[in-house]
Parts: structure tokens; sequence; C-alpha cells
């Protein structure tokens, strides 16, 4: 319906909302598959902990908590980061970063917000007009001001907290072309006690609680006591019947939006029945989410899982394991360029000589509390004997890496049998060896190579008398 420039747009009278028991038999609702999820969810929440279960409440509170003012405009959401601020505490506490200071005052208002509505919950309070006003102080809490449409353009008004209207509220449909006339004025006390009086009534309080949530929130948001804040107000209302059984919110996405406003126009027109079933699909939709939340192996977060992972790859010394297996081939390196040392600084000659061969091969550490590095490097010294005093000594040398936390040196240099020559710290090595560790490899070396020529001349000499020299 268009509307001429300048004209005032027709207006809908307020229609009062209905008896609940009207309400009730307008609609067919058997409550059916929520009550088959609430049976899981009673299974699941009895096989677990009633603290995970509290965490998973919690974890869909801030949902509401979240997308209550989003679907309001009071700021824009995504269900991803609904979805990654309810569930973690960083997230939670630096919804500034992302959304703004009013748009975090705002969610932390309605939290609080749902806070009231458990504790009123847990504790069996009443519904009256008194708690009423004092849930949407609570809610709007950091909102100070809010907007009205007059004749002469947009204003900004003080928004009184826990107080009702004193301007009319009435919005215009543009799709409709009226204005939707909510309870008047000096008619809104008399309607929120007729309303609370529903609410207290023996037929609502032995409904289903998704006709006790969904009949509250229309019944509210028909009246719209408030100066702003009523679908923040009508949503945490219609949580108390919800949190009451199956112990759950009511939790609209704002991405539901106009799903939602679609329901609420069709009630609006008597046809009660969508926003029953809207409200039940989604005390489903948040049931099911819960049991999936439950259900979930009790597997440590990625967080924590990578912290462990990071931790298991550092070796000794805060190195990481390569980092480390890489110094076991530097020490053998030091420990060939000491052998060369002096080997050439105390010659052999003829008919004795020496070999020297760096290659590849793992020994098999004889002690279990070292390894072998991958890829790992020996040396083999081979002092010989020419005919005829025919004799042959050779002695390998590697490193093995001390396993994990143990308490011992970090690295020792060894015969494969596990004749230890030499402890190896890793400060000795890393970043560059030290004249300490140079010079004990000397000495080592030194040690080795006089043991080996030793047992090639006593060899020789036992060959030659053989012989009959």
């Amino acid at each position: 319906m268009s509307i001429p420039p300048n004209a005032v747009p027709p207006s809908k009278p307020y229609k009062p909302f209905p008896p609940f028991e009207e309400f009730a038999a307008s609609v067919q609702f058997d409550g059916e598959t929520l009550r088959q999820f609430v049976a899981m969810l009673d299974r699941v929440k009895s096989q677990g902990d009633s603290e995970s279960f509290e965490a998973a409440i919690r974890t869909a509170t801030k949902w509401a908590a979240v997308d209550t003012g989003a679907i309001e405009g009071l700021y824009e959401v995504e269900r991803s980061f609904t979805f990654s601020v309810a569930a973690g505490a960083a997230a939670w506490n630096n919804i500034h970063l992302v959304m703004g200071e009013s748009a975090e005052r705002a969610i932390h208002d309605a939290l609080e917000a749902y806070d009231t509505v458990l504790d009123a919950v847990t504790h069996s309070r009443p519904i009256t007009q008194a708690w009423v006003r004092e849930l949407h102080a609570v809610i709007c809490a950091s909102q100070d001001e809010y907007t009205v449409i007059t004749d002469l353009g947009r204003q900004s008004h003080d928004l009184p907290k826990g107080e009702y209207k004193k301007f009319k509220n009435n919005p215009f449909n543009i799709k409709a072309g009226l204005i939707h006339s909510y309870a008047p004025v000096l008619d809104t006390p008399a309607e929120m006690a007729r309303l609370v009086s529903e609410l207290g009534g023996k037929s609502f309080a032995d409904a289903h609680p998704v006709l006790q949530a969904a009949y509250s929130h229309y019944a509210f948001v028909c009246i719209h006591p408030f100066a702003d804040g009523n679908g923040r107000v009508s949503r945490a209302l219609a949580s108390v019947y919800l949190y009451r059984s199956p112990g759950v919110p009511l939790v609209i996405f704002a991405d539901q939006k106009n799903e939602y406003i679609d329901a609420l126009e069709a009630a609006d027109d008597e046809n009660y029945q969508p926003f029953v079933a809207f409200v039940s699909d989604r005390a489903v939709d948040v049931v099911r989410m819960v049991v999936r939340a439950l259900e979930r192996p009790k597997s440590p977060s990625i967080k924590t899982q990578m912290a462990l992972m990071q931790e298991k790859l550092l070796g000794r010394g805060g190195l990481t394991h390569p980092e480390v297996d890489g110094l076991a081939s530097v020490i053998i390196d030091a420990f060939s360029a000491a052998y060369d040392k002096v080997t050439k600084d105390d010659p052999l000659f003829a008919p004795v000589k020496m070999q020297k061969q760096v290659v590849q091969s793992r020994h098999q550490p004889r002690n279990s509390a070292y390894r072998s590095p991958p890829n790992s490097r020996s040396i083999t010294i081979t002092v010989s004997s020419a005919a005829p005093a025919t004799a042959q000594v050779s002695r390998s040398y590697t490193v093995w890496i001390a396993k994990g936390s143990t308490d011992i040196e970090d690295f020792i240099l060894v015969r494969p049998d596990g004749t230890v020559l030499e402890q190896i710290l890793i400060r000795d090595v890393h970043p560059t060896v030290n004249p300490s560790l140079a010079y004990r490899l000397q000495v080592v070396a030194e040690d080795e190579y006089r043991a080996t020529v030793s047992e090639v001349v006593a060899a020789a000499e036992q060959r030659l008398r053989s012989a009959g020299y």
C-alpha cells in the first residue's frame, strides 16, 4: 500500500492479546518431537556430570544473549561469531575488540538479564509486574537513549529503565502500509496486570512449556509496555518457561529474524500456529545443540593439544629434536677432527698404517635410557700392519642421545658395545663446540689411538713369533 506524500498513514487499532485458554485452543501442538529430544537430553545428562551440563547451558545462554540485541539492530553478528564468542572465555572477554564497546555492554546486559531469569526459575519466583520492570532495567542497563519517529523526524529521548512507556510507541509497518498499534499508554498498566494474571492462572501453569513461552512472548509484545527493549525482554521472559523445562533458554539467532517476524505478524492476524511452531522449533534446535555438546568426547581442545605437541616437539635443552639430532653429528665431526689432529701430530710408519671412515650407521643403544639419532653417523678407525707382521684392529665410535627428560648427560660418545668414552652436555656443543669439549675429545682420541696401535703392535709381535721370526 502506497501512502501519498505528507499523508498520515492509517492506523491498525490495538487488539488486546487473547486469554491463554483461547490462544491454546486455537493451535495444534502435541510436543512429541521436543519430548523425544528432551528424553535424549535427560539420558545424556544422566550419563555425564552436572558441571558439563551447566557449561553447555551457559553456552546456550550466551547464544541467546549475543543474538537478542542483534535481532533489534543494536549491532550485527554472524553465527560463527556467536558460536566462537560463547565457547571461549578469551573471546567473550574481548568482544569490544571485534564489535565495539557499546555492543559488548549490550551483550553483557543481556547475559545479566538471562541470569535474572535463571534466578527466578531456580527460586520459583512468581512473574510479577515489578519483576518484569526489573528485567527491563537489567537488560537495558547500559542503554541511555532510544530513537522516536515524530512529525519532526527522528529524535533521541532518554530511556526510562524499568518504567512503563509514557509516549505511544507504534511502529509503521512498511509492508502493510499501516501503523501497528501497541497498547495505549494509559492502558498499559492494566494490560500488564492482565498478562501477569494469565501467567499465574492454573490453565497456563498446566500447559506445555512451549505454549507458555510462545504465549508469554506474544502477549508481551502485543502490549509493548516499555519505550524500548521490548523484544529483548519478551525473549528473556519466554525463556523463563523453557528454562523450567526442558532447561534451556529460547535462542533465536539473528539470521532467523525474518521467519520470526513473519510468525509474529501471523499471530497479529489471530493465526497463532506459526509462532507456536517457531518457538517449538527453536526449543528443539537448542536442545539438540546442547545434546551434541554433551555427547562430544572429552578430548583436549586444539589449543591444549597444540601446546602439548609443541612441548613434545622440544628435545633436551629446549631445542627441537632435529636440532638435538644435528648436535650429535657436530660431536662426531669434532671427534673426527680431534682424531685427525692426534694422528697428524704422531704419525705411524710402515708397515703400520691407519684408515678412518665416517659412515651412516645406526647402532641400537645398549642402554635403554638413550636413543640413536636418525641418520646416525659413526667413525671407524682401522689400524693394520703388513706381512709378515700381519695384524688389524678396528674400533668404531658413535653418539647416543639421552631420552626425554631423564636426569642424565645429554649425549655420550660411545663404542657400539656401550663403552662410554665421554659425557657431553648441550652447552658443550651449542651454539658452538666449546674449548673444554674440544680438549676432552682430543684426550679421548689420543687414548683410543694409542690403545688401538698397542693392540696392533701386540698382535703383530705374536704373528711374527708364530711364524718363527
